[in-house]
């Protein structure tokens, strides 16, 4: 049985309301919280019973003894593939990565480590960024403080950037090329046998023709419809070189 056949429209949009909760307040998700705040005209025992059915499949999961429910790797995925709406960046954060990038015309010396910085910033999660010449890593903080990454996987993460020179070779023969964001869940992450969380990776092309790669890390409840949104924006612009700086001024 493929995934799509073992899950309801229904099913879906309970799924993508737990996905969504979770994000939000890095909590297991009870029936009563979507029955209260979601619109689903159906009793809160239907609601049980689908997220019931969600669980038996494995899209979610009870943590502990807990009575609400979180996403798995699964349902994580299914989310991300079937369910989200990618999220376009409201005028004022285009503009404030529009400026950013201009400096970047200027500080090529320090364009990766600005290049992580902005995306930590914006995403709240830790990132990299990878050029021929220069690994950049920022937002370790990001990951300590955040509740829903268990700190062994923040170690590990801290980890992986102690030694992303290891890493950085094959990263960019893997993703330097690529068009577009990936994201990897849970352990679609092979960085080890325990890794729990998620990563999502770009390519990208500077006007020069150099290529990097740039990327971000956080628990499995970062927020992806933004930080896909994002990654492509700053590879948009990046790729866009000196024409995106004469667009602002002219703006």
């Amino acid at each position: 049985m493929d995934q799509n056949s073992e899950i309801t429209p229904r099913q879906a949009k309970i799924l993508a309301a737990i996905v969504k909760e979770n994000c939000d307040s890095c909590e297991p998700v009870a029936s009563q919280d979507l029955a209260g705040k979601y619109n689903f005209d159906v009793s809160p025992a239907t609601i049980r019973n689908e997220m019931q059915v969600l669980e038996k499949n494995g899209y979610i999961t009870q943590p502990h003894t807990s009575a609400g429910r979180v996403p798995t790797d699964k349902g994580f995925r299914f989310f991300v593939n079937q369910l989200m709406d990618r999220v376009q960046l409201t005028l004022k954060e285009q503009d404030v990565l529009k400026r950013e990038m201009m400096k970047l015309q200027i500080a090529h010396a320090e364009m990766g480590r600005r290049i992580a910085k902005l995306l930590s910033e914006h995403s709240q999660t830790a990132s990299f960024a990878l050029f021929p010449e220069e690994m950049s890593t920022t937002g370790l903080s990001n990951i300590l403080d955040n509740p829903a990454l268990p700190a062994e996987d923040a170690k590990e993460i801290a980890q992986f950037f102690d030694n992303i020179d290891q890493y950085a070779e094959k990263m960019m023969q893997d993703y330097a090329s690529s068009s577009k964001p990936e994201t990897f869940i849970g352990k679609e992450l092979s960085l080890s046998k325990k890794s729990d969380y998620s990563m999502i990776i770009s390519g990208l092309k500077l006007p020069s023709g150099k290529k990097g790669v740039i990327g971000l890390i956080g628990p499995k409840s970062m927020r992806y419809e933004k930080n896909l949104s994002l990654m492509e924006y700053i590879a948009k612009l990046l790729g866009g070189g000196a024409a995106v700086a004469v667009l602002f001024l002219i703006k």
